[in-house]
């Protein structure tokens, strides 16, 4: 990267947020032992707002060994929503000294508005603006959904550097000029941003 960053975009599940329906299935699959070939295809339309919260439990309740209602297993889903205090503070601070923030995530905004928003208030305030892949009807690694996330918050991509768990979505964003690193960790991420010249300070 030989422009100076202006810009970041994080996506938020495996980031910001724990795993939520993958946490769960996860464990669950863990311990009935089934694997379930189609999971991702489901889960991306999901993301793209063709299936809702109600058709993903039911979907989950299909699966061999899970014996529950859709309301205890919500419950169950849901409990799985933890979110990285530690990370929002440093984004807090990214806003703070300057930085254009914003959240670019595969997921269903149902979530987002019966969840995330009313248990973390603060967390729209983290971002100068947010896409949601159910809302617009795109998916990363499409790169069009980065071409959007630059165009709403009216940044380049060679000033914007893309915060993501997964390579295929950071290596898109890369083959738009962007910048890109794989989060794993708070401590490798600031680390990183040190390297870049960027520093969070104490």
């Amino acid at each position: 990267m030989t422009q100076k960053i202006t810009t970041i975009i994080f996506d938020c599940f495996g980031v910001i947020c724990a795993p939520v329906l993958s946490g769960w299935y996860n464990t669950q699959s863990t311990k009935s032992g089934f694997v379930d070939p189609n999971l991702r295809a489901v889960l991306t339309q999901f993301d793209l707002g063709v299936l809702s919260e109600d058709d993903i439990v039911g979907y989950f309740l299909k699966y061999e060994g899970v014996d529950s209602t859709k309301e205890k297993l919500r419950g169950e889903i849901d409990a799985y929503m933890k979110l990285n205090i530690d990370l929002m503070n440093s984004i807090k601070k990214l806003k703070q000294t300057g930085f254009k923030t914003a959240l670019l995530s595969n997921g269903n905004s149902a979530f987002f508005e019966r969840k995330i928003y009313p248990t973390h208030p603060e967390f729209k305030e983290l971002f100068d603006d947010i896409v949601i892949s159910s809302e617009v009807g795109m998916v990363k690694p499409n790169t069009d959904i980065y071409s959007l996330s630059l165009k709403r918050i009216q940044s380049t991509a060679g000033e914007s550097l893309f915060i993501d768990d997964r390579q295929e979505n950071v290596d898109s964003a890369i083959t738009l000029g962007m910048g890109g690193f794989v989060y794993t960790d708070n401590s490798s991420f600031s680390n990183y941003l040190e390297t870049i010249g960027i520093g969070l300070g104490d």
